[in-house]
């Protein structure tokens, strides 16, 4: 039987793939892990995502969108049997409101002086 010659480029190559599937592998299980975590965060994060959509609507000053999603979020809390995440939402509303009247009452004064002006 003959021999197979292997230079040391070879054996560095081959060796570079074996580090390059291991560290394949280790990114591999890495996902897995977070995926698992995600999942698990998604079951605790169903109370969370009606309280976060409610702020980032807040956020991006969309007050009508948001009066909508505490409606939403209120009578979600209020099937689950949640009073106390209710209630802060109700609390909320209350701000948000406020937030809301003073765009509306905002835009009529813009749109009155606008009107003025062309007067």
């Amino acid at each position: 039987m003959a021999k197979k010659r292997i230079s040391y480029e070879d054996e560095f190559n081959e060796d570079d793939e074996l580090l390059l599937d291991r560290k394949a592998k280790r990114r591999l299980r890495q996902q897995q892990q977070q995926q698992a975590a995600e999942s698990q965060q998604d079951g605790q994060q169903g109370a969370e995502d009606k309280m976060s959509a409610v702020i980032a609507l807040c956020q991006e000053k969309r007050w009508r969108e948001a009066m909508l999603a505490c409606y939403s979020a209120m009578e979600y809390y209020l099937v689950e049997d949640k009073p106390a995440m209710a209630e802060q939402i109700r609390l909320a509303m209350q701000k948000i409101d406020h937030s809301l009247r003073r765009q509306m009452i905002l835009a009529f004064i813009n749109e009155a002086q606008k009107m003025l002006n062309k007067e």
